[in-house]
C-alpha cells in the first residue's frame, strides 16, 4: 500500500511538473527582448492588441530546419544545376496542360496586361510546380524564425511579419492556418506578404484574393505584379550575347538594370541580332557555369522578372520555361522540346 501511495504521488508530483512547466516554456518565445520589443510596435503603430500576439508567439513553433534551407538556397547554384533542376519534360507538359486549362483567362490577362500568358505559367511552373508545391511550412512560424534567428535579414523578414499580421486581420484569416514556403511565402505564386497585400487582385469580383486556390486570381496577381514591376508591353526579353572584344566586358557591371542601350552596347563589343532596336536598354545576364560564365543580353522585361526573384538562375528559367511553352503552344505539344 504504502508503495502504491509513493508511486501514485510520484506520477501526481510529474503531472503537476508538467503542468507548471509548459506554460512557462510556451511563453519564452514572446517574452524574448526582440520579440516583445516587435510586439510593442506592432501595438504602437498597427493597434494590435498586445495580449492577442503575446498568445500568438507563444503558439508558434520555432523551426531550425529553415536556417539551413536559406543558407543554402538552389538559386545559389551554377545555372546548369538550376537548368537541370527546373527545366524537365513533366514541368513542361503539366505547364502546357495548365495553359491549355486556363487558356480564355491566360488570353484576356495578357491582353489587357501586355504580359505573355507563357511567362505567366512559367512562374508559376518554377515557384510550384503549377501550384502542387507550396510549402509546408506555417507562414508564421516560418517567418517569426526568421525575424528572429536569422540576423543577416533580420529587418527584412520582421518587415514582412508585420506585413503578414496586417494581411490576415484585413482577411479574417487565423495567423496559424496558412503554410508556405521556408522563406514565407503564399500561395501558388509564392507571394511574400508585402507582395500580396500590394499587387493581389480579384480577377473579377472584389472578395478575398486566395493565392491558396482561386487560379483566375492567381494568374492576374502575377500579371499585376509584373506590370506594376516595369513590365513593357511588347518588348523582348533576352537575345544571345557574342563578345567581339576582349574588353567589352570591363566596363559592364552584369546582371543588374540596364543602365545603357543595346547600340552602347554593340559599340563597347557586343555583336548582337539586328532585329532589335539600338535604343532599347539593355544589360549583359551573366551565369555560372562549370566551365566559365556564360553570357546573354537582358533587356528591361527580364530584370522586371529578377523583380520577383533577384536570383538570375530564377529569371533565366523562366524565359527559358516560357520559351519553350510558346513552342509547345505553337506545336499542340507534338514537337516541343527541352533540349
Amino acid at each position: 500500500m504504502l508503495i502504491t501511495l509513493k508511486k501514485t504521488l510520484t506520477v501526481l508530483c510529474f503531472c503537476y511538473l508538467i503542468v507548471i512547466t509548459l506554460p512557462v516554456q510556451a511563453a519564452e518565445l514572446s517574452q524574448r527582448p526582440d520579440v516583445q520589443a516587435f510586439i510593442q510596435t506592432m501595438v504602437k503603430d498597427d493597434n494590435f492588441n498586445a495580449k492577442s500576439l503575446n498568445k500568438l508567439f507563444n503558439e508558434v513553433e520555432l523551426q531550425p530546419k529553415i536556417i539551413e534551407l536559406i543558407s543554402s538556397p538552389a538559386e545559389s547554384k551554377d545555372w546548369l544545376f538550376y537548368r537541370n533542376r527546373f527545366i524537365t519534360d513533366k514541368r513542361v507538359v503539366d505547364g502546357y496542360h495548365f495553359w491549355q486549362k486556363h487558356y480564355k483567362v491566360l488570353a484576356k490577362l495578357q491582353k489587357q496586361y501586355g504580359i505573355p500568358a507563357s511567362v505567366i505559367v512559367a512562374i508559376l511552373g518554377v515557384e510550384t510546380f503549377y501550384g502542387e508545391r507550396q510549402g509546408t511550412y506555417r507562414v508564421m512560424d516560418a517567418l517569426t524564425t526568421l525575424s528572429f534567428d536569422y540576423p543577416p535579414r533580420q529587418k527584412f523578414f520582421q518587415k514582412e511579419l508585420a506585413e503578414y499580421l496586417r494581411l490576415t486581420r484585413e482577411h479574417h484569416i487565423a495567423p496559424l492556418s496558412l503554410k508556405g514556403s521556408y522563406a514565407g511565402a503564399i500561395g501558388k505564386p509564392q507571394f511574400m506578404p508585402s507582395s500580396y497585400r500590394r499587387y493581389a487582385i480579384a480577377y473579377e469580383d472584389a472578395h478575398y484574393i486566395n493565392l491558396q486556390k482561386d487560379d483566375n486570381d492567381i494568374l492576374a496577381s502575377v500579371a499585376n505584379y509584373l506590370k506594376e514591376n516595369g513590365w513593357q508591353r511588347g518588348e523582348p526579353i533576352l537575345t544571345k550575347a557574342v563578345i567581339t572584344k576582349k574588353s567589352a566586358l570591363k566596363t559592364i557591371v552584369p546582371n543588374v538594370p540596364p543602365t545603357k542601350t543595346l547600340g552602347e552596347l554593340r559599340a563597347l563589343g557586343f555583336k548582337v541580332d539586328s532585329q532589335y532596336s539600338s535604343a532599347l536598354k539593355a544589360n549583359i545576364v551573366q551565369l555560372a557555369a562549370p566551365d566559365g560564365p556564360l553570357y546573354e543580353i537582358g533587356f528591361n522585361n527580364f530584370y522586371t522578372i529578377m523583380r520577383y526573384n533577384t536570383s538570375v538562375n530564377y529569371a533565366m528559367a523562366v524565359y527559358m520555361l516560357s520559351s519553350i511553352l510558346d513552342e509547345c503552344q505553337r506545336e499542340k505539344l507534338k514537337s516541343c522540346s527541352i533540349a
